[in-house]
């Protein structure tokens, strides 16, 4: 089968994105401005900007107006799915876990924590009625001053009404240590994922570049006796997570 070479833009891509790699072009650092990579590779400028907007939608690279294309200081993190679990007691919650992994510094910032009326997602997830109430927790959680994802948690109000879930710091061991106190131990959990492109509000709180999609995950947490008492509603970035699940063979 003949295959086509590949365009000049995506060539140059490829080449800055080996600079990145082999630290030629260090994170945070910049890139050479157009006109230079431009005389420097002996191509147009308008192909040097196709094919750093290559590496924009990949989330190598940023473009802050005025100063100049940066490449990315935030490495690829991991979400093992089987790990971040059975380690959420080393930290406040699970996203906790997975920055401190890399030696980042995390935080997280609430946007709302408060009773509500579920939706038909929330319903069907918690196995509740729409509009029976619920509580949220909204927050975006950051790596080194970065957004790294958005999670909106939802617990049926009959658990939550009186319980730590309402405050911003559920204390070690996050929600789910809370719901262990509450006799609702979680020993099950469940994970729908696709892929899709932000919303507007989600692009501006994550700071993502035009074209970079998200991962979408649906999390429903689960007592022994097969009860939903968390569903948890996740938005990450595609170029800066890498999903991982792991499960034995059930033959």
């Amino acid at each position: 089968m003949i295959q086509t070479p590949k365009s000049q833009y995506e060539q140059i891509a490829d080449l800055l994105r080996d600079r990145i790699a082999g630290g030629v072009y260090p994170p945070g650092s910049a890139l050479p401005s157009e006109p230079e990579l431009s005389a420097e590779l002996g191509v147009s400028r308008v192909t040097v900007n196709r094919a750093i907007g290559l590496l924009r939608a990949m989330g190598m690279v940023r473009v802050r107006r005025g100063a100049g294309t940066f490449v990315r200081t935030l490495p690829t993190i991991l979400r093992d799915a089987r790990r971040r679990y059975a380690q959420r007691d080393r930290g406040t919650g699970a996203g906790a876990v997975e920055i401190a992994d890399l030696d980042l510094r995390s935080h997280t910032d609430y946007t709302e924590i408060g009773r509500t009326p579920a939706t038909a997602a929330v319903a069907r997830a918690l196995a509740l009625a729409v509009g029976d109430e619920v509580l949220v927790r909204r927050r975006i959680l950051f790596a080194e001053d970065e957004p790294t994802q958005i999670a909106d948690s939802y617990y049926p109000w009959y658990l939550a009404e009186d319980s730590p879930l309402r405050q911003a710091d559920t204390g070690v061991g996050g929600s789910y240590a809370r719901l262990a106190e509450m006799g609702c131990d979680v020993v099950r959990f469940t994970e729908d994922v696709h892929g899709r492109m932000p919303t507007d509000r989600e692009r501006t709180a994550l700071r993502l570049e035009a074209g970079q999609p998200v991962f979408d995950i649906a999390h429903v947490a689960w007592t022994a006796d097969s009860r939903p008492v968390e569903a948890a509603f996740h938005v990450l970035p595609c170029h800066l997570w890498t999903l991982r699940y792991e499960w034995d063979d059930p033959r």
